[in-house]
């Protein structure tokens, strides 16, 4: 069993990209990374950057040391509790950027258990043979007013609160991310998409569903997806980064 990916990170119409990905993909493992820095809190690109390296560096020291060890929940955790204190490391040295911050998505995975771990509204999908699985739920106001019933949950796209963050990483008050564990053996056929919201707000996920299920790579399922974000963006659309990883055989 392997593990194949590709990915994307594109300005878009802002003057700035602040969105970062990264990603290191092992024979017996992968973790996965996508980091959207909050474009109203400048300096941001360097929050994103900053968490999505210092992840993979974390989950490759631990790694080499204790490959059984490196995918467990706490681990996971520690990652992103790191990166978070190198972001906020930074900001101390660099008064210019004292109020940026990111939200942070990450897939860390032996093929054996998989920790999805995320803060703030940057996605991962989950999807079975082609069909959503999972998908994270995200730390936003528009997300509450899901929970409570108020507007439903295809709807947050369009929601006037859907950029409202409640959690986000290199704040003044962290909040560890919400981790879901998988304890069963990806199979063929399953598949990841991790993805800013410059993403998803164009890419339903019923679409996601068909452009993997039509497409033999994850380079082909993720040009499809990008040419529907294309067809329906403005002049001045955000960001957008993805990775789209599948299990084939090995």
């Amino acid at each position: 069993m392997k593990l194949l990916t590709s990915s994307i990170c594109k300005q878009g119409g802002r003057e700035y990209n602040q969105d970062y990905l990264d990603q290191i993909v092992y024979d017996d493992g992968a973790c996965l990374v996508v980091c959207d820095g909050l474009g109203s809190y400048y300096g941001s690109e360097v929050a994103s950057r900053t968490c999505a390296t210092h992840i993979i560096d974390a989950y490759s020291q631990v790694k080499q040391v204790d490959p059984e060890r490196a995918v467990k929940p706490e681990y996971c955790q520690s990652y992103i509790q790191s990166a978070h204190n190198r972001v906020v490391d930074e900001k101390e040295r660099n008064a210019k950027i004292r109020s940026s911050c990111t939200t942070v998505a990450c897939v860390t995975t032996d093929f054996n258990s998989t920790v999805i771990s995320h803060i703030g509204d940057t996605r991962v999908y989950f999807f079975k043979n082609n069909k959503l699985h999972f998908q994270t739920k995200d730390h936003s106001l528009s997300q509450i007013a899901v929970e409570m019933g108020k507007i439903p949950l295809r709807d947050i796209r369009s929601d006037k609160d859907q950029n409202k963050l409640t959690r986000v990483l290199g704040s003044d008050y962290y909040i560890p991310p919400d981790c879901d564990i998988y304890n069963n053996p990806l199979q063929p056929g399953d598949a990841f998409i991790l993805c800013s919201d410059g993403f998803w707000e164009y890419v339903y996920e019923e679409e996601m569903e068909e452009d993997l299920q039509s497409s033999a790579t994850p380079e082909e399922a993720l040009a499809k997806m990008e040419q529907r974000l294309l067809s329906r963006v403005t002049k001045y659309n955000d960001n957008y980064s993805a990775i789209v990883a599948m299990v084939k055989e090995g």
